[in-house]
């Protein structure tokens, strides 16, 4: 073990002196002199043990004095457990060593709480270690002076910060994995409803972030440890069944390691064998996917085989497959498709030795170091520091789609949950017509693969040949398929592509271009409704501009221009009664020119809509989905934050806990045709025949189903939701007394809401 010597004024460090600086530490405090003599001076020398094992020139002094440092800044600290606080960021220290660190991020895992928890300031530790260290603490410091509503909120902000954090230096988040491991090990004095909440946000974002980054150790355990808190029964029953059999199942691995060890070697294969039982939260799984119970689970047991060259990985495959019945579909080959952390191995699952199955992973040993430590396989170091540049680190993580989503999503609830679909899900791997290959989770789509070629494919894109065969926007990408996107210029994104796309990278530009479209939308129309107001006030917008009131207006409301005020008027925000009291203020409109039309009339031609406002239908209408109104029902207009005016029921429970102020009236008109949208729900007898007779009977009145689901409610009764087209309201009670009229039709209901 490495022999070190400590002196709190920075003069005796063992023989790696540290050098004293403008801002000597305060003389020594008894307290402090006991840590550096106690059990966390001997796991700091461990620490620099391990780093120079496999960094031999490492500078040791940037540990030492990142210890110092925060020996004094936790001094008089103690956790839950009542053991000195120290322990935690010396403990998170030696996780990134055993992940082969370089010094500058070891000595954050000692730094890494100083700002959250002893007021220590970014410019103090950029003066005592750079800015490359202060800027990872800063990066996982929580965000703590800001108030949130609720914690959720405040979990969605401190993980978009630290993403983004990332995004400059990927450093930060391996150091927060160590932080989080080394809490999760030591959560047995917290409250079990924290330890719990702890956990769940464990299992949806970290372990699977130590996924993507090929930490696979790091993985299991977490997964493990969170197995321990959000299913302790599940977790102590596993626990209490693989101890009952650990004798047998030990002594099956020993011999079952040694019999492939011999048959490989018998074939000219100098190969390494390693049996392991597979990890408690993997059991749980397989459980769960197969719905049986843990004595029905005999592939329990794991082995690795080691061997020097990828020639032995394949020759050592075909040898095992020859001696042991194989399961084909238990095949999987990431040596020739790499997952997208990087990690390579081939797969299979026998018959193993005694008959037992197993899985059997073949891999090089170069291939078990990136498979352990991720990308930190691929680093090199120059004095303990690393060699590569911010850009390399960048390319090195499979994390880019997301940084790229922190930058652009606003809303970091919103950022949050686009992010656990990106790292949770499985996933699958497809090609480009050049043959270059692209991760997706599972679930992707046609439009969450142009997005990833380039913003301006996702944006025209409406299709693409898969495999040779023309496939819509919303085909599932699955393992092996070959992409060729179709576009088209005149295309555009809208608000239906949010529900295809699954990707955090696709979401998140499908929502920029949906917003600056309605910010457009919006903007537009409060230009004209200003315009038009003041005309009826005997004023003009180009006369109150000049005149300097527009600028007056903007400046009361805290806008910053006359585009800002726009907007604000059109989608709501601001009342257009308040703007006029600022830009006329003592003048009415014109009594005989009242009316709502002329602050939604469009300048450009538009379809007749289906309502009027004013006897006018040249306007940006939709309908609400939480009433669906339908021709001859009463209607009211309801003024939407950049989508025009939406319709509701006139009694809608909705629109009447609106504003007041946004409401305004509307009604049918009678000159426009076009089909709307009416939804039934039927309950019927379970008897043949009945899908048939509800067909028939909006066959008879010429309406069209354009959406039918069928499902069995009990033993006796089936129910049937269909939405239907027709022209008013009156056809679709029409239709409902018909078919309540059907023997065997039990009720006929509409449904209003989706």
């Amino acid at each position: 073990m490495r022999e070190i010597g400590f002196a709190v004024d920075g003069r005796n460090c063992g023989g790696s002196c540290v050098s004293d600086d403008a801002r000597a530490p305060p003389p020594a405090h008894p307290s402090l002199e006991g840590i550096m003599a106690s059990d966390v001076a001997v796991g700091l020398s461990d620490i620099l043990d391990k780093v120079a094992q496999y960094s031999s020139d490492a500078d040791a002094s940037v540990v030492m004095r990142a210890y110092l440092y925060s020996a004094r800044a936790h001094l008089g600290q103690t956790r839950k457990s009542g053991e000195d606080y120290l322990i935690h960021p010396i403990a998170v220290a030696g996780i990134l060593a055993d992940l082969r660190m370089d010094v500058d991020t070891i000595a954050v895992g000692l730094l890494h709480d100083t700002m959250e928890d002893c007021l220590s300031t970014h410019g103090e530790i950029e003066a005592e270690f750079g800015l490359d260290v202060a800027d990872m603490v800063d990066g996982v410091t929580k965000i703590g002076k800001l108030e949130f509503r609720t914690q959720q909120q405040a979990q969605a902000e401190n993980f978009r910060k630290l993403v983004l954090a990332m995004a400059t230096d990927v450093r930060v988040i391996l150091v927060k994995l160590a932080d989080r491991l080394h809490n999760m090990r030591t959560m047995t004095h917290m409250k079990p409803e924290k330890a719990r909440a702890i956990s769940q946000e464990t299992m949806e974002i970290y372990a699977p972030i130590a996924n993507r980054l090929g930490l696979s150790s790091l993985k299991m355990e977490l997964e493990d440890l969170c197995l321990r808190y959000l299913h302790p029964e599940i977790h102590e029953k596993l626990q209490e069944k693989l101890a009952a059999t650990r004798e047998e199942r030990e002594a099956y691995i020993t011999r079952a390691t040694a019999t492939l060890e011999a048959q490989l070697a018998e074939k000219g294969i100098k190969a390494e064998v390693k049996g392991r039982p597979k990890h408690l939260t993997s059991i749980w799984r397989k459980m769960r996917q197969r719905n049986i119970a843990f004595e029905e689970l005999f592939d329990i047991h794991a082995f690795r085989i080691f061997v020097d060259t990828l020639g032995d990985c394949y020759t050592s495959l075909g040898y095992i497959h020859g001696m042991y019945r194989h399961i084909p579909e238990r095949l999987k080959d990431y040596i020739a498709n790499p997952k997208s952390n990087g990690y390579q191995s081939l797969h299979t699952a026998v018959l193993g030795p005694e008959g037992h199955p197993i899985e059997v992973q073949i891999r090089t040993y170069d291939m078990h170091a990136v498979a352990e430590v991720g990308i930190a396989a691929h680093w090199r170091y120059k004095e303990g520091h690393l060699t590569l540049s911010r850009d390399d680190l960048s390319k090195l993580t499979q994390l880019r789609g997301i940084f790229e989503a922190a930058r652009e999503v606003e809303d970091p609830q919103e950022f949050l949950e686009t992010v656990k679909v990106d790292l949770f899900a499985e996933e699958v791997f497809v090609f480009t017509p050049a043959g270059d290959v692209h991760f997706f989770p599972q679930g992707a789509t046609v439009l969450d693969f142009a997005y990833a070629i380039h913003t301006k494919v996702g944006d025209t894109c409406t299709g693409a040949m898969v495999n040779g065969r023309m496939r819509p926007l919303h085909h599932e990408l699955h393992s092996g398929d070959r992409i060729d996107i179709v576009r088209r210029p005149e295309q555009k994104p809208s608000r239906a592509w949010l529900d295809i796309a699954k990707t955090g990278r696709a979401l998140s530009k499908i929502r920029r271009s949906v917003r600056e479209k309605e910010r457009d939308a919006g903007r537009e129309l409060g230009k004209e409704m200003v315009e038009s107001e003041l005309k009826k006030r005997g004023t003009t917008l180009s006369r109150v501009t000049k005149e300097g009131t527009l600028d007056s207006a903007c400046e009361k409301f805290n806008l910053k221009n006359a585009e800002q005020l726009f907007l604000a008027v059109g989608t709501g925000s601001l009342t257009l009664v308040k703007v006029m009291e600022e830009l006329a203020p003592g003048t009415e409109p014109e009594p005989e020119r009242p009316g709502w039309m002329s602050w939604f009339s469009r300048p450009k031609k538009r379809a007749q809509s289906p309502v009027l406002i004013d006897g006018q239908s040249d306007l940006l209408v939709n309908f609400a989905k939480c009433c669906r109104p339908l021709p001859g029902e009463k209607v009211m207009g309801f003024i939407t934050r950049g989508r025009g005016i939406t319709v509701h029921l006139a009694n809608c429970s909705q629109l009447l806990a609106s504003e007041k102020d946004r409401r305004i009236p509307v009604e049918w008109h009678q000159g426009a045709s076009g089909a709307h949208t009416g939804e039934i729900r039927i309950v019927t007898t379970n008897t043949p025949g009945m899908l048939a007779e509800v067909g028939g009977i909006c066959k008879s009145l010429s309406i069209n189903v354009s959406r039918l689901e069928a499902k069995e409610v009990d033993e006796g009764r089936a129910e049937f939701t269909l939405s239907v087209n027709v022209g008013d309201v009156a056809q679709l009670v029409r239709l409902m007394r018909n078919l309540e009229k059907v023997d065997g039709v039990l009720r006929v209901d509409r449904v209003r809401s989706v």
